[in-house]
């Protein structure tokens, strides 16, 4: 069928993991892609830039958490 809905819009955007090992000095670098799938037919409105937006700050949030883990803060030292 081509009924509404079927149509699904998808976004690749090319980046790079960081992986540095505990108690190791070295740091991987793996260049990855990450993508995004927009379905019509579930998005009303003004309400796409939902996804948009929760995906940027899981992206920030990863990134916050890996330069904790290579600069030392953060989950472990302060913990207690």
């Amino acid at each position: 069928g081509d009924g509404e809905g079927d149509v699904v819009k998808e976004t690749r955007v090319e980046t790079v993991d960081f992986q540095s090992q505990a108690g190791q000095g070295g740091t991987t670098k793996e260049p990855v892609q990450v993508v995004h799938q927009h379905h019509p037919s579930s998005a009303t409105g003004g309400s796409t830039g939902g996804v948009v937006i929760s995906a940027a700050s899981a992206v920030a949030r990863s990134i916050e958490s890996a330069k904790e883990m290579l600069t030392g803060k953060g989950a472990g030292d302060d913990a207690n």
